[in-house]
């Protein structure tokens, strides 16, 4: 199966994909992950199936992240989300940890980088963030659902641009040393969609522990602070669950955290 390229000059006309349908490209957005939404949201209206699709933007003006924060694009970034099927049971609690571990392994691929992950959604490079991952979904009566994969991805940067947007824990492929020649053109954005023109949304076979230790950014017996909603955690790495959730040893004995932010690692 493959996709057709559209929109106004499409900087990959002709290009095919193996697993996405629908490919729209607009010089600029306010965000992708809306785009995809209005996308999902206008299907549903008209009992239309929703197909894999991929949305990408050159320029972003109102990215955002996890809790609604915004994500500044530096010029050259990269801005795309994907429309997938939301798997049903288990798999959709899955499904953000396993694309944060899919783009961790395909960029490290991709660039000759060792990215890692910073649970549950960060991308990083030498401890610095490189993008970040946000998964939004959206079920409806009948149950059946559908999840949009928003990936944001610093390409171009030096440390010094980087610093005078304020920027001091953020990083790029430049930065961080990937070969100039892959950073040339549309070639981050090919490598980059080469990552995601991946069935998603299908169960993986690989157990999540095992899988988010070979790319995490912690190593056992860290200390992590972990905020949510007002309240902070505090214990020693120790992986996490079968359902990715984060598992902290504390004084108390162990806790476990579904949802939140590292503050401290």
């Amino acid at each position: 199966m493959s996709g057709s390229f559209t929109g106004v000059h499409s900087p990959l006309e002709g290009r095919t994909f193996r697993h996405i349908e629908n490919l729209i490209y607009l010089p600029a957005t306010s965000s992708t992950n809306d785009v995809a939404k209005a996308i999902v949201e206008k299907m549903l209206a008209e009992s239309e199936d929703v197909r894999p699709t991929i949305i990408v933007a050159d320029k972003q003006s109102a990215g955002h992240g996890r809790l609604g924060r915004s994500w500044v694009s530096l010029p050259g970034s990269l801005a795309v989300s994907v429309i997938v099927p939301w798997p049903a049971g288990p798999e959709r609690v899955h499904l953000p940890l396993r694309a944060g571990i899919a783009l961790a392994r395909g960029l490290s691929r991709a660039f000759g980088l060792d990215v890692r992950l910073k649970w549950p959604n960060d991308l990083l490079v030498n401890r610095k963030k490189l993008g970040g991952v946000l998964v939004e979904a959206r079920a409806n009566d009948e149950g059946e659902g559908w999840a949009i994969v928003g990936v944001g991805l610093n390409v171009k940067g030096t440390r010094q641009e980087m610093d005078a947007h304020d920027l001091r824990d953020a990083t790029s492929l430049e930065e961080a040393g990937a070969p100039a020649g892959m950073l040339e053109g549309v070639r981050p954005l090919s490598s980059l969609l080469d990552i995601l023109d991946v069935p998603l949304a299908e169960p993986g076979t690989e157990p999540l522990p095992e899988a988010f230790a070979s790319v995490a950014a912690h190593a056992p017996g860290d200390a992590l602070s972990v905020q949510n909603e007002g309240r902070t955690v505090s214990g020693v790495f120790r992986g996490v669950n079968a359902d990715g959730a984060l598992r902290l040893g504390t004084g108390h004995g162990e806790e476990t955290v579904l949802s939140g932010d590292v503050v401290l690692f």
